[in-house]
């Protein structure tokens, strides 16, 4: 993945959205799918507004990254903190998610403290019970998401290097996406996670990420970029997109609301619309800086 230039993957991602409309389009013409077809296309114009600010973004570069990557680190941080803490702590979960990402942007070694501590939390998430309803351990479960990712990924965005992955990132999120959106409202019959996620299916899920999978392929062919470490790394992106996914619904069952503080109309909150970002850009990034990719 690395070697493209932030407008060459904006290119790309505007030429995915253009895609998305014909496809939409197609489905229009199909008898009896127009109902579908319309709610694709209100759901894609949506995809649209966010995406198309994010490609700005990028392309403005690291002047307009720095405080947009913080806005976004604050934001995650007062809705986690909103639904799991209750609304008067959420605008110490936003401070805290500034901080921290103000933190990685200063000192970039920071980031792999992050990551190390994030390994640490989730071992002790995973292995040790606790009484989880303590305040010290919803504060635990918001660090493990989204404080630290938030951090990691706003490291990683602002490295010239990483860059460029964490925009493909963003566009293999959405690719998935909306991939798994048109086969699970096509095919889906078996919900993948009833409780945590009930309207996606088994099948929505499968037919995405095969999708994924062949769009990253086809780009490594086309592009002359490294194959098996390009569909690597969409297998990364897909199945870290879904733990973000997974890691946000969780807050929203566990304090028993339905959505986050709304930003956009239809859309949600920050982490109902980014969630997946979030987890996947923070996860490639240090991937890539370890391995030795940035």
């Amino acid at each position: 993945m690395i070697g493209l230039t932030v407008p060459q993957i904006s290119l790309a991602g505007l030429l995915f959205l253009a895609a998305g409309y014909a496809l939409v389009g197609s489905i229009r013409l199909i008898p009896g799918k127009a109902a579908l077809a319309q709610d694709l296309f209100q759901a894609l114009l949506s995809m649209t507004i966010v995406a198309g600010s994010l490609l700005a973004l990028f392309l403005l570069g690291t002047w307009a990254l720095v405080p947009a990557l913080l806005l976004l680190a604050g934001r995650a941080g007062f809705e986690a903190a909103h639904v799991r803490l209750g609304p008067n702590k959420a605008a110490a979960g936003g401070a805290v998610g500034l901080a921290l990402s103000l933190a990685t942007m200063l000192w970039p070694v920071l980031a792999l403290v992050f990551a190390g501590g994030w390994c640490l939390l989730l071992a002790r998430f995973v292995m040790v019970p606790a009484p989880r309803d303590s305040k010290l351990w919803k504060w635990v479960e918001l660090l493990l998401f989204p404080l630290i990712p938030a951090a990691i990924l706003s490291w990683a965005a602002l490295d010239p290097d990483l860059r460029p992955a964490i925009l493909i990132t963003y566009i293999l999120i959405e690719t998935f996406d909306s991939y798994a959106l048109v086969a699970g409202k096509m095919f889906g019959k078996t919900k993948a996670f009833p409780v945590l996620s009930p309207r996606k299916t088994i099948e929505g899920l499968f037919g995405g990420a095969v999708c994924l999978v062949l769009t990253a392929l086809v780009a490594a062919l086309v592009l002359g970029l490294p194959v098996a470490a390009s569909v690597a790394a969409a297998c990364i992106i897909g199945a870290f997109a879904i733990g973000g996914d997974l890691a946000a619904s969780r807050l929203k069952r566990a304090a028993g609301v339905k959505d986050y503080p709304v930003v956009l109309p239809k859309q949600g909150g920050i982490l109902d619309i980014l969630d997946s970002w979030i987890a996947a850009g923070a996860a490639l990034g240090m991937a890539l800086f370890l391995l030795g990719g940035g």
